[in-house]
């Protein structure tokens, strides 16, 4: 069997869908070596996954839209058994069976927090009024997706199947031993999101400045992510005055996210909606106790492993951040539990799982 997977994101493969990407390649090569593989790529770039089943193709345009390059790359590269889009778009034609991943549908249930186009926007771009059609089977990452996948976009559920992401367990697991790279001396709260409003910093920044005094002054919060340094976020850090309290990292390397997480205190991960939730993850592989909200797909992620809240409850997002700060058993005790949770992921079950959606589509 021949699959063709368009690799547009790998442009940026440390964060979100090229991350996913990224993982999703790796791991069908070390699982996979019966069917072949053909990844389409924007930018040449040198081969990251030598498997003898795999080719690269470098497929390079004079215009560099995404729109225009995923449908004459997936065109010219021939006939296929299978076409895999590892995000939520369409093409126009086809030429073998065809799957779409979705990660979520937040364009749809939060329109005003990106600029990005909805999906039923995109759709009517592409003249395509009935895109799943053209779609033979939908792959998404929590159940809580399918669910918001079949109510909004109208997909019958047999044709979504979900299939969780997974941990790099090799990069993000506990601390062996004290390392100390980042300098950071004073206990911390982390949390990892950008300024998309649907991140929920602004509860988080409310509940640490709420916290006791004998509790906030003994600790920093450490946001993670593309935080503009004029905004709202910086704003409300100034109005709250905790402006020596509260430190910006912006983007940094896996490396370094994965030894804040080791030493961190506490992570809190407030968001309103995640098609998955994979921060929250990767923070328990790593030995971090884990509060986070009890909303769309984080209570299937993270088990009975967090203490969870509802997002908009400041107070209660307070109270469970003091409890962690205060408690060393309940900080134990969320450690070992979020270490087992985080163990029940793989992107090698990932790929295996998708494999076999493959294969069902293709073969029936």
């Amino acid at each position: 069997m021949k699959i063709v997977i368009a690799a547009w994101h790998l442009m940026n493969m440390n964060v979100g869908l090229g991350r996913y990407t990224k993982n999703l390649i790796a791991a069908l090569g070390r699982v996979d070596r019966r069917h072949d593989y053909e990844i389409l790529m924007p930018v040449e770039t040198t081969a990251f996954f030598a498997y003898e089943n795999f080719r690269y193709r470098f497929c390079q345009f004079p215009i560099l839209k995404r729109r225009f390059w995923e449908q004459v790359a997936t065109w010219l590269v021939g006939p296929y058994d299978l076409l895999h889009f590892p995000y939520d778009s369409c093409v126009v034609r086809k030429r073998g069976k065809f799957v779409v991943t979705i990660h979520d549908v937040k364009p749809l249930l939060f329109p005003h927090s990106s600029n990005h186009m909805s999906m039923s926007k995109l759709f009517k771009r592409m003249f395509m009024p009935r895109p799943f059609e053209i779609i033979d089977h939908v792959i998404t990452v929590s159940k809580s997706s399918q669910a918001d996948i079949v109510r909004r976009l109208e997909v019958p559920q047999e044709r979504v199947t979900v299939i969780p992401q997974g941990v790099e367990h090799d990069k993000f697991s506990p601390r062996t031993e004290f390392v100390n790279p980042h300098g950071q001396q004073i206990p911390y709260v982390l949390s990892v999101a950008g300024a998309d409003p649907t991140k929920n910093l602004v509860s988080l920044i409310d509940a640490f400045s709420q916290l006791p005094d004998n509790v906030r002054t003994r600790h920093q919060l450490l946001l993670i992510g593309d935080i503009k340094p004029q905004g709202t976020i910086r704003d409300l850090v100034d109005e709250r005055g905790l402006t020596r309290q509260v430190v910006f990292t912006g983007i940094i390397s896996d490396e370094k996210l994965v030894r804040y997480y080791q030493d961190a205190s506490v992570f809190v991960f407030p968001s309103l909606y995640e098609g998955f939730g994979l921060p929250a993850l990767e923070a328990m592989a790593c030995g971090c106790p884990v509060v986070c909200s009890n909303t769309s797909s984080l209570p299937e992620v993270v088990g009975d492993a967090a203490l969870m809240v509802t997002p908009t409850d400041v107070t209660a997002l307070e109270q469970s951040i003091r409890q962690v700060l205060t408690d060393e058993n309940l900080r134990h005790r969320l450690r070992e539990a979020g270490i087992r949770q985080a163990g029940k992921f793989s992107w090698d079950q990932t790929a295996k799982e998708t494999v076999a959606l493959y294969e069902r589509v293709v073969f029936g």
